[in-house]
């Protein structure tokens, strides 16, 4: 097929969810605030406890998802040989694959890689494409394309 196709970190979401833990962490904020003037011992720890892992959040996703999105690291490749997500390490060779479908969850669209056999990670593999920049529909026929020239 020719050279890799290689797909990066998507930076819109790694955005988007930083602004959504922001949110949460201002909501907090304010709860803790008047939670410490009306001296209600219990929502100031809820709400220290919902801020202390809103930050946690806050610098996993910032730590593993913003910054590869800006150096343009690539999370999603194909090759002529195999399937890799380097979001998970996770390696398959187009001739282990029986099928590949595209499931719509709540949120984001993933990838269900059915293998021909069980592996350490099961029969049923699934790529999120939740922080996969490009569009979800040209991935996936991507994928099929892959597969039907390279695979068995």
């Amino acid at each position: 097929m020719g050279a890799p196709i290689r797909y990066s970190y998507s930076l819109k979401n790694s955005i988007v969810t930083i602004i959504m833990l922001l949110i949460l962490s201002t909501l907090s904020a304010s709860n803790i605030y008047g939670a410490y003037y009306s001296n209600d011992r219990f929502n100031l720890w809820l709400f220290g406890v919902v801020l202390i892992f809103a930050a946690l959040m806050l610098v996993v996703v910032i730590t593993k998802r913003l910054i590869p999105a800006f150096r343009k690291e690539t999370i999603l490749e194909f090759t002529d040989t195999e399937l890799i997500d380097y979001l998970r390490n996770i390696i398959i060779n187009w001739q282990d694959i029986q099928s590949i479908e595209l499931r719509r969850t709540r949120s984001a669209r993933i990838m269900v890689v059915r293998l021909k056999w069980e592996s350490d990670h099961g029969k049923d593999i699934t790529i999120s494409l939740r922080w996969v920049a490009g569009n979800d529909l040209e991935i996936y026929n991507t994928a099929l394309t892959y597969l039907d020239n390279v695979g068995d």
